[in-house]
């Protein structure tokens, strides 16, 4: 509930400015948020580490805040949503990867495309949907309904297909076999419904989720990251990597289930080097020492 007010409050105060100027309010109230969401704050730390592969406290925490910050800047994003046209989703789009996604999206099998909580998520697919690609989004739902809808309202509104992961079903594989994109988030961890694999060096439990709907429909993977663009907060590049997780099944489905989402992951490690403090992740994400790596789930677990 108090997550729901916070969030109506930001829309009421910030939504009538600039887009500037809303993103300066909004990073210096994450700056100040830092210290009050302890929780976020370990998380977000503990990943950092890693990625930085670094003890050094003062290095870890430095990142860790600038991530806030832009986590500040991704909400401005998100509440001038409704307001947004389809020329300005264009307008704020860098991309020269259209002969390669075409050539996907051409070959008729359907697109699987993971992502991770990395720069703005969100307008990489409204991007996609101003260019009239048909775009689904496969979301996580809120505990409070009120602000779900809220949310997912929000992202309909740019012209994603949006689709709650507690109601997939049939109609997805239908949607990928006709030839549709499905964008799907894979550093999440639905409970079974996970995978362990390597990242960045150390074991991670990701979604499996990806690999199983692509290996059960034959769709192309495309792993996919929306970097918020270094010479302006406002652009977005979103990068894909078109032929880093193209994979051959062996029949056996543990296998080919691990195999491919390793594909994924090693892609994200390439592409996340160059801007870390993008990745906006507040849960951990790799196991900690001692800990049992998940079992990769089987398809007839499904």
């Amino acid at each position: 509930m108090v997550v729901y007010w916070l969030f109506r409050l930001t829309i009421l105060l910030t939504s009538p400015l600039p887009l500037w100027l809303g993103y300066r309010i909004a990073a210096a109230v994450a700056h100040v948020c830092y210290y009050f969401f302890s929780r976020q704050r370990r998380g977000l730390n503990q990943n950092m580490a890693v990625v930085l592969n670094s003890d050094d406290e003062a290095d870890v925490d430095a990142l860790a805040h600038r991530a806030f910050r832009n986590f500040g800047k991704f909400v401005i994003d998100f509440i001038h949503f409704p307001a947004m046209t389809r020329k300005e989703v264009r307008q704020r789009l860098v991309f020269s990867q259209w002969t390669e996604l075409d050539e996907a999206v051409e070959s008729g099998r359907g697109i699987i495309m993971p992502t991770m909580h990395f720069g703005s998520w969100d307008l990489g697919a409204a991007a996609l949907a101003a260019y009239d690609y048909p775009i689904n989004a496969i979301v996580d739902t809120f505990s409070d309904d009120r602000l779900d809808e809220l949310v997912h309202n929000s992202r309909r509104q740019l012209g994603m297909n949006v689709i709650r992961r507690d109601r997939t079903g049939p109609s997805i594989f239908r949607k990928i076999k006709r030839g549709e994109i499905l964008a799907i988030l894979i550093d999440v961890q639905p409970p079974g419904q996970t995978v362990t694999v390597d990242f960045m060096g150390r074991p991670a439990t990701v979604s499996a989720i990806p690999a199983r709907m692509a290996l059960g429909t034959g769709a192309r993977v495309v792993p996919s990251l929306v970097q918020r663009g270094p010479e302006s907060d406002t652009l977005i590049r979103p990068v894909v990597d078109i032929h880093g997780a193209r994979y051959e099944p062996t029949g056996n489905t543990d296998q080919d289930v691990v195999a491919l989402t390793q594909l994924i992951m090693d892609s994200f490690e390439r592409m996340m080097h160059a801007h870390p403090e993008q990745w906006l992740l507040f849960h951990p994400l790799w196991l900690e020492e001692g800990q049992t790596a998940a079992v990769p789930v089987l398809a007839s677990e499904r």
